[in-house]
């Protein structure tokens, strides 16, 4: 009550029934059995969790009448957007909103699974229209128990996004600011100085000249071949001076590339392990940061590359977009002293995608691939006491090709 004696009509978040409330009801009701975890074969990727569902509720009310600590709700980037629900926002929250709205990145699931104990509840405060979608959509990001996970799965979409749940969208990655690399809050005190040791780290500031006038001089045959080495060798050098001045230690921290011995020619042996690739979880371009950073030394003499494709699944799966673009990046070195490239425990699957991408899309790696079915094979090439193997990959190739070479110890690092 307000102090005027009429009935409050903001509505507390503590007297709403939980997300699993009905459903728990409906479960003693219809007196189904629980699904238990050993017969679960293929787990969603927004697996059952009780903890995450006691924090959501479903309700059918008007979002800016909630008494919470923070509103979330769909708008643009300026919070200017004009509709009944912002209208409404506005409208209850007073003038000192746009500073004090709190906005989250990505999905409430993603986001309750990494800061989910930051929050108490959550409310989707929904229409008398939208209740029944929501009715359908919650169960595939909050499934309530096991058997609904397993009903829920084959409706969920192809594309879930990044760890936290944002799409990625890549025309997007590249956002225009007032200063293009100065953070948001730099203050103008700071002077020319502070701005001018931005210049050429951000993105944006990496573009040479027109692009496009520069493409169409190439078509045409009228920009030269010294000329095109000449930018791509500027090109280069800024990716390794970024690299070098750039925190990797969380891409190191990987193990997914290292140096290890010589090959029987006495040229240096390159690792690269697929597995500890989580492509849907890393900054891909941090990736070919640390590359351009540990080989531009390894890449100035003769070098072997050997790839570990073993037990690798669709989350180590290297984008041939991101691949072509490596290619294209690094250095005249890096491909003139490449000698072979090592392909060990390929799948079918991977030499086809290997076959098309060397064939049109990086034709000089073609005949430097050697397909590598077992580490006695590899060791025809490489000494096994000059090569550093991850144990999953002895244990993997005594299971499949015996147990000849298992009993040499792996890295101890690895």
């Amino acid at each position: 009550m307000d102090p005027l004696g009429a009935p409050s009509q903001f509505v507390d978040v503590d007297s709403l029934p939980g997300w699993t409330d009905a459903y728990e009801a409906k479960q003693l009701d219809s007196h189904q059995n629980p699904v238990e975890k050993a017969q679960v074969d293929v787990r969603s990727p927004f697996p059952y969790r009780k903890d995450i569902n006691a924090k959501i509720i479903l309700w059918k009310g008007d979002v800016a009448l909630l008494n919470c600590t923070a509103i979330v709700n769909t708008s643009n980037e300026s919070l200017t957007d004009k509709n009944p629900v912002s209208e409404s926002i506005f409208m209850h929250a007073g003038p000192d909103l746009r500073d004090e709205l709190q906005k989250l990145k990505g999905t409430v699931r993603r986001f309750l699974e990494i800061h989910g104990e930051t929050l108490e509840k959550v409310v989707f405060a929904v229409s008398e229209h939208e209740e029944a979608t929501y009715q359908k959509l919650l169960p595939l990001y909050f499934p309530r128990s096991l058997e609904e996970e397993i009903q829920s799965l084959p409706y969920l979409p192809a594309d879930i996004g990044n760890a936290e749940g944002e799409p990625v969208v890549p025309e997007r990655q590249i956002r225009i600011t007032e200063k293009p690399g100065v953070p948001d809050d730099a203050s103008d005190e700071e002077g020319l100085e502070a701005d001018l040791s931005f210049i050429g780290s951000h993105a944006f500031a990496r573009m040479e000249g027109d692009v496009d006038k520069q493409r169409r001089l190439i078509l045409q045959g009228q920009l030269s071949e010294a000329a095109l080495q000449k930018q791509h060798q500027r090109n280069y050098n800024r990716w390794l001076c970024q690299a070098r001045a750039e925190d990797l230690s969380d891409i190191a921290s990987l193990k997914a590339l290292y140096q290890t011995g010589v090959d029987n020619c006495g040229r240096t042996v390159m690792v690269v392990v697929g597995r500890n690739i989580p492509v849907t979880l890393i900054d891909m371009e941090k990736a070919l940061l640390y590359f351009i950073h540990v080989m531009d030394h390894i890449a100035v003499k003769e070098y072997v590359l050997v790839y570990f494709h073993t037990l690798t699944n669709d989350y180590n799966q290297l984008d041939s977009n991101f691949l072509k673009k490596l290619y294209d990046v690094v250095d005249a070195k890096y491909k003139r002293n490449l000698k072979a490239l090592y392909f060990v425990h390929p799948t079918f699957r991977s030499k086809v995608s290997a076959w098309f991408f060397t064939t049109f899309t990086v034709s000089g790696l073609k005949d430097k691939i050697h397909y590598v079915e077992s580490l006695q094979q590899l060791f025809t090439a490489i000494p096994p006491e000059q090569i550093d193997l991850p144990p999953f990959v002895l244990e993997y190739d005594a299971r499949e090709n015996g147990p000849y070479y298992s009993s040499y110890p792996p890295s101890p690092d690895l």
